[in-house]
Formats: C-alpha cells, structure tokens, sequence
C-alpha cells in the first residue's frame, strides 16, 4: 500500500503511528489522481476554514495551542495545505489546479514556510504565515472527520528534509530502495520495503483486528497485545474500526503500544470479510495473524503464531478449536444465561464477585470486572474462564493436524488464525459476498483446503475470548451466510452435509466426518451395487440446504414425496442388506436422519 496505487472511496482513512518526532521541516511526497472537487477557501493564518468541504489526502492532526498538525486537501479542481490546532484550522496555501488525472506533488515546509511544486516544478509558496511554533506532519492518510479524499495516491513519501527541486524531478518517476538519506515514512509491500520514524522496518508479523462497537473490551485486547514477548520492532496492529459509534474511535488517541500501530476508520460499515481485506491491503507482516477485537492473548501468543510460519509452508494456525472464555466486564445487556455463567464463574472471585453483587442489586452501568494485573495474567484467566467444547472430540479423535477428518477448514477460525501473507493473497482474501455475522472464515479455509494447505490446532495459541452481548439474529445471518456457501460450491457433497450441524445432535463436528468416510467408502467398494440407496442419498443430501428454515431447522427427507413407489422399494431393500452388512453403521444412521 501506499509504494504503488492505493484507491480511496472518501469514507475509509488510515492512522499510522503519530511523525511528532519531525518538525517545522519536512517534505511530503506523491502521486495523486481525484475524482471529486473540494471547497477551495481563502489563505489565512487563522481561521476554521478547513472543517468543511474537504478532501484530505493527508488528514491533520490535532496538537494543542502553539503547536499544529498540516493536513493536505486536494480536488479534482485544486490543492490546499492546512494547519490544525485549538480552535484553528486555516487553509495557508491554496493552488486551484486539475487533479483529475495523475499529477505528481510536494509540499516542502521550510521552518513552516510552505512551498508547493507540481510536476517537479515550482508553482506557489505559501500565502499565509504560521502562527504556531512548531508545525508537525501527519500520517492521517486517505481522510479525516473533516473530509474525506476520493481517489488514488501512489508513492507516497514523508521526507525529514527539504527537498529541493532537482531532487524532486530526478527522483519523482523512481521507486525509493529505502536507504535514501532523510526518508522518514515509506511503504511499498510489494519490495518489503516498510520505512517508519525514519528506521527501516522488518515486519514480521501483522496482526489484523476489525472491530465494531466492542469498546473497551478491543482497548483490553490491544492491551495484551502490548505484553507480547515477541520483538515489538517487528510486529504491527492493523486496527480497523467499522464504522464504530462508540468509543472506539479514542483507541488511537489512548493507548501508546511498543508496537506500530495502524488504525484504519471506516466511515460506512463494511463488514467482516470486506474490513479483514482492506487490513489485509495495508499490513506489511510476511505473517497474518486474524484477531477478534474481543480477544486477550497470552505473552507468547504472537511469537508461538510467527514461529510455526518460519518455514513458508502453508499452513493454517489456530487455538480455536479449544477457546477459553472469560469476563472482563458485566453489561446491561447480557442475557440471562450470560449473568447466570457470570455468577458461576465468578462465585468466589476476590475482585469480581463484589462488583457482580452490586451489579445485580440495582448499579446496572457497564463495570470493569478485573484489574489489569490479572486480566493479562494468564495463570489467572485459566483459573476463572469457562469453556463451550464444541470442537475438542475432534481433535481428540483426529489430531492436531486433523488427519483423515474430511473438514479441516473449520480450524480457520477469525478470532485466532494465522497463515502466510503469501497463502492469504493466492487464494484471494475473504469473499467479500459473505455478510453479516459467520462462515466467512470456514470459506476462507475451505479456499485454503482446495489450495494444499494444511491445518494445525496448537494448545500454545489458545486465548482468551472476552464475553459479551450477543446479537439476538446471529443464528439467521450464519444459516443465510451457510446457504450461500453451499450456493458457491453446489457440486460438494460434504458443504451440503454440513447442514445437519444445524440440527440437534451429539457431535454433529465429529459425526460429519464419519458419515462422509463411510459413504465414500462403501461407492468405492460397491460402485454399481447400491445405485438406488445412491441416487437416494445424493438427492437428500442435495436437498438439506433448501430445507433450512428462518429458524435454523431442517425438515427431514420425506421419501414419499420425492420418489416413485417402486423406487422407494428398492432403497428399502438396499438398505436392509447394507444393515445386513454391519460394517456401515455411521451410514445407516447417517440415513435415518435425512429421513426420520
């Protein structure tokens, strides 16, 4: 992002960490091509002109009285350079020019004195003087609360010094190798090339983490993620805050993590498979680790993640499978079940059970549970969490690395999932089709699947899910988001039987397999023998996507209505010598529930 072309829409920007170790002089550099116009104001040394009508390639920050954040506007139809500070946002130099198509810019600022050059050439200097004592470059890219830029920006370059006007036509047509003198932030991840305070970067690791809504439990989140014993140098946070009405928005502002980290605000909710891509876009790691906003690792969470990538295999890595979850605070607007688990885990805590007393005895506001030291102790979340174990038979029966288990993908699970950079990008990202809450990661894995890549459960990768409200049609939006799975793949038999885990069942994960590998075992032993029970089999299991229902129920097979009189006798009978057989019990039961 950012070394070739990247698209804004004008509703999605991007926060690097703060360039307040630079002032008063400095160089922005780039390439741009807009698509719509702005409101060009007056130059002006004071003033709050830049509120309105903008479209901020670089969006400026906020530094208190005395001191000023520059911003960039631009337009199909001009330029303006704006300084941000209490109370004062005045537009100090303004070019009306055509940026429709592809114009080179630099803005120099030379102890606060603006010039501007376009096409390498000079064009203007400033119109207004500085008011403020230092002025400081920003790394709000792509908008602002005040604007927004739609459009494409290419190459884009943070000098520390003045670059003068040779320097900018001899280097304005040429990439950077990331060893030029004076280069304070570059990113081309096509090279590798990721330059930030003026230090050259090896990104290791890029955690991606969308979040909607879920303060403060994501503020905890990038918390534990700031204890991590892996080298902070070499991993990023890619933040990406879905168009969020709460208090996400203060997470850039408050928390100052070892880490770099990069908060992307979208202004138009996106959506989970959409938001990972735009993260999985700007992050520069050779490693992707996906990260719920709701999620407290361990210390060597990150580092046990990056090391089972260290070969290039392609792999997908996760804990998943064996979540913990826990309590980090109680909400007006837990159900039921979710007070009475609260209570339960929490009966004889030190610190929570006052605080859930008081709670429940009228004080309904949103309380912290736990203190920080043990929230990010993980021998103290082991002791209190509480577990839903869905998937543990599974990997009880088939392994770690799920051998012989016809449905390895479903280890891919978003809240706690890595692969390489390179794996991610060969089978194209999430499919962006897939909205509201589900499946769009198990169809990621199934992608990953078809491509050769093999799945690991590791116990070292477990985290720690932290509870809270949960929508009340979740259910709807994962069996609308499963029928359009099963819509992308119509020819797979094993999508289609996934339906029954819909159903009430003992183990409908582990039962999956079994039936499946039964199945397929007794085609390959008897491929012309049983062609009624066949075609009977492959009708209803072609059928159970279609019979799902608003409320997340099946209605069984109904021979009857789907075959003749004559056909029905003769799967009957094949039935009964496959009974007779007694080496396809999971087959047989397989049969009873397609039709009873």
């Amino acid at each position: 992002m950012f070394g070739d072309k990247t698209y804004f829409d004008g509703f999605t920007w991007v926060m690097f960490p703060k360039a307040n170790g630079i002032s008063n002089t400095f160089t922005y550099e780039f390439w741009v091509k807009a698509e719509e116009q702005q409101l060009l104001d007056p130059e002006k040394s004071l003033g709050n002109d830049g509120l309105v009508g903008k479209k901020y390639v670089v969006g400026p920050d906020f530094y208190p009285y005395g001191s000023a954040g520059c911003g960039i506007s631009v337009g199909t139809n001009g330029i303006s350079v704006y300084e941000h500070s209490s109370n004062h946002i005045p537009a100090r130099l303004v070019y009306p020019y055509d940026f429709s198509s592809w114009q080179h810019v630099a803005i120099v600022s030379d102890n606060r004195k603006l010039r501007l050059y376009i096409n390498g050439q000079h064009r203007k200097v400033e119109g207004a003087d500085s008011v403020v004592d230092h002025l400081y470059p920003s790394l709000c890219l792509g908008g602002h609360q005040y604007g927004a830029f739609k459009g494409e920006v290419s190459e884009f370059r943070l000098w520390s010094t003045i670059r003068t006007e040779a320097e900018l036509k001899a280097n304005m047509h040429s990439k950077l190798n990331g060893m030029e003198k004076g280069i304070y932030f570059y990113r081309d991840l096509d090279r590798g090339i990721v330059i930030q305070h003026g230090v050259v970067k090896n990104i290791a690791v890029s955690v991606i983490m969308p979040s909607h809504n879920r303060c403060p439990l994501n503020h905890f989140s990038l918390l534990s993620l700031d204890k991590q014993q892996f080298p902070s140098e070499q991993m990023e946070v890619v933040f990406l805050d879905d168009n969020s009405s709460d208090a996400t928005s203060s997470l850039y502002e408050l928390i100052n993590p070892g880490y770099s980290f990069i908060y992307v605000q979208s202004r138009k909710n996106r959506g989970r498979s959409t938001i990972r891509n735009i993260g999985a876009r700007i992050a520069a790691g050779s490693t992707f680790i996906f990260l719920d906003a709701e999620m407290i690792c361990a210390p060597d969470f990150v580092g046990n993640h990056a090391q089972h990538h260290l070969s290039g295999d392609r792999k997908v890595v996760s804990g998943a499978l064996k979540l913990k979850r826990i309590f980090t605070i109680i909400d007006p607007e837990f159900s039921l079940q979710q007070i009475a688990q609260l209570k339960e885990c929490y009966s004889n805590h030190p610190v929570a059970a006052e605080l859930i007393d008081r709670f429940l005895e009228g004080d309904r506001a949103q309380v912290q549970l736990l203190p920080f030291d043990m929230m990010f102790d993980s021998n103290h979340l082991r002791k209190w969490n509480y577990t839903t174990p869905y998937y543990e038979n599974i990997l009880l029966n088939y392994g770690d690395e799920f051998q012989n288990y016809h449905f390895p993908w479903i280890n891919l699970i978003t809240n706690n999932a890595s692969m390489t950079r390179e794996l991610f990008e060969e089978i194209g990202g999430f499919d962006e089709h897939f909205l509201g809450f589900g499946w769009e990661d198990w169809e990621l894995g199934y992608r990953a699947a078809q491509h050769g890549a093999t799945f690991i459960h590791d116990d070292s990768v477990i985290n720690f899910h932290q509870d809270h409200p949960v929508p009340s049609d979740n259910l709807f939006q994962a069996t609308q988001n499963y029928i359009k799975f099963c819509e992308k793949y119509p020819d797979d038999k094993a999508v289609k039987l996934f339906s029954l885990t819909m159903l009430a069942g003992p183990d409908p994960f582990n039962d999956l397999s079994e039936y499946l590998t039964e199945y397929n075992r007794i085609k390959a032993q008897y491929p012309q023998r049983f062609n009624a029970f066949y075609n009977y089999m492959d009708s209803a299991l072609n059928l159970l996507p279609q019979r799902l229902r608003a409320d997340d129920r099946i209605t069984p097979f109904v021979m009857d209505e789907h075959i003749s009189k004559m056909e029905k006798a003769d799967v009957e009978n094949e039935v009964s010598v496959i009974c007779e057989m007694s080496t396809f019990p999971r087959l047989i039961e397989l049969y009873k529930r397609l039709s009873n």
